[in-house]
């Protein structure tokens, strides 16, 4: 009987694709999935660390395995991804019911250690059979030639970079995903071959610093040409990018490739070049509007999200003002925007911190409602305006209703007209209810 494994992901989009990349290793040696995991054989928990709140959430929901552990000791309970390497032994130490724990390194033959037996020797003679911590780095592994399972008809993320050399004061990424490595530029192109074979349209490019991309005499722009010509790709995006690598290079592919998506997810995290300085971001108030100028230069329209840290530490009003007047001046589409808090091994953690919780709350909500105001100004504009969406499927709140997304990521409501997932549609925008728009749709411009 084939043997069932349930994969939860926590964190970001990285984690997403090393859960589907887990998943395909399982169902190479015929796995079966299922939502249940009381049903699995095998329980595996992708977690993230970047946030104190993230770890805690993970640990919560390892912890309600316990009694599923306890009908069925024959269950395998695997935690995996930054939080693992964060914890590392702890996490088997606190969760006894946990049986193994691997890093973002260490991925490599975990279906051969799932389904070891108890007689069984060493697994692909990197894991010891009852070693139940593998965190170490390994500065080779790349997973090379290892491909993603598809867990969508038309939309795809593929990890071209992993780790970061960055060291930001307040980031812990570094420390639990290594120095970066970059994925043979050949490899790439296989795997999104691959995807655009079995009928996928869209594909974002992934990685902690994607556009610091640089092997074997390819640059991220070099890769992403590469990328643009493959025939049957209809939307290319990638994430995230880093300002210090926003190279005359890879503006000139973006503004050359109208497959390429005019959309960006930037981080700023301060628009006060004294706290950038702080941070250690590489790059000050100026050198970032100027990546915005030269975006809009391509389409004024050029959709932009960032992320912003209100009330890092040393951070005084005047330089809160600077975030205000950057947000006013850039007017992003959208923003995460998070209140400072320490993280343990980061450079930035035994600082003395100058601001109040509440303090730190009351500027967090000033930004807030400045940026939405903006969004909601930027979506206003999009009234009366014909945009091609890919169709995603049935809305949550009404499954006659089905949602899309604009080149420039913006989410549009239409009426369901006996639509697929892939289908690509024009559409009149025509209505806004709250944020989200809505609209009637005119023609199908691609059969997904």
């Amino acid at each position: 009987m084939a043997k069932k494994y349930n994969l939860q992901t926590y964190g970001c989009q990285m984690n997403e694709y090393d859960s589907n990349m887990i998943a395909q290793m399982l169902e190479d040696r015929d796995c079966q999935a299922t939502k249940d995991p009381a049903d699995a054989d095998f329980v595996i928990v992708n977690t993230c660390s970047v946030r104190g709140k993230a770890e805690d959430t993970a640990y919560a929901r390892i912890s309600q395995l316990k009694p599923m552990k306890a009908e069925n000791p024959n269950m395998k309970i695997a935690v995996i991804g930054c939080m693992a390497r964060n914890k590392g032994g702890n996490i088997p130490a606190d969760l006894k019911h946990v049986d193994y724990v691997l890093g973002p390194d260490n991925y490599q033959g975990i279906e051969d250690l799932l389904f070891e037996e108890k007689t069984g020797t060493s697994v692909k003679n990197k894991i010891a059979k009852h070693v139940k911590v593998i965190t170490e780095f390994d500065s080779v592994e790349n997973y090379v030639g290892q491909k993603a399972k598809l867990n969508s008809s038309y939309s795809s993320f593929i990890t071209i970079q992993r780790g970061c050399n960055k060291r930001c004061t307040y980031c812990i990424v570094p420390f639990v995903r290594g120095n970066e490595k970059y994925r043979p530029y050949q490899d790439v192109l296989d795997e999104i071959n691959m995807a655009v074979d079995k009928g996928v349209s869209e594909i974002t490019l992934l990685g902690q610093t994607v556009n610091s991309y640089n092997t074997d005499g390819h640059t991220f722009a070099s890769l992403l040409q590469g990328v643009a010509e493959i025939n049957g790709l209809k939307r290319i995006r990638f994430t995230s990018p880093h300002p210090k690598h926003y190279s005359n290079d890879l503006i000139w592919v973006i503004k050359h490739n109208e497959n390429i998506s005019r959309q960006a997810h930037i981080p700023v995290q301060s628009g006060s070049s004294r706290i950038l300085k702080e941070m250690r971001r590489q790059y000050d108030r100026e050198k970032f509007l100027d990546i915005v100028e030269k975006l809009r230069g391509i389409s004024p329209d050029y959709a932009l999200s960032t992320d912003v840290i209100v009330g890092f530490v040393g951070e005084e009003r005047k330089d809160f003002e600077d975030t205000l007047s950057l947000m006013r001046e850039v007017r992003f589409d959208s923003a995460f925007m998070f209140a400072y808090s320490p993280r343990e091994g980061t450079r930035a953690f035994d600082q003395q911190e100058t601001l109040t919780k509440e303090m730190k709350q009351a500027w967090l909500q000033e930004l807030i409602e400045t940026q939405n105001k903006i969004t909601f100004e930027i979506n206003k504009t999009m009234m009366g305006k014909t945009k091609e969406i890919l169709i995603e499927g049935p809305s949550h709140r009404n499954p006659d209703e089905w949602v899309g997304k604009t080149d420039c990521f913006k989410k549009v409501i239409i009426p369901n007209n006996n639509y697929s997932p892939g289908d690509y549609v024009n559409v009149y925008i025509d209505d806004m209810r709250g944020w989200t728009l809505r609209g009637k749709p005119i023609d199908i411009l691609f059969k997904g």
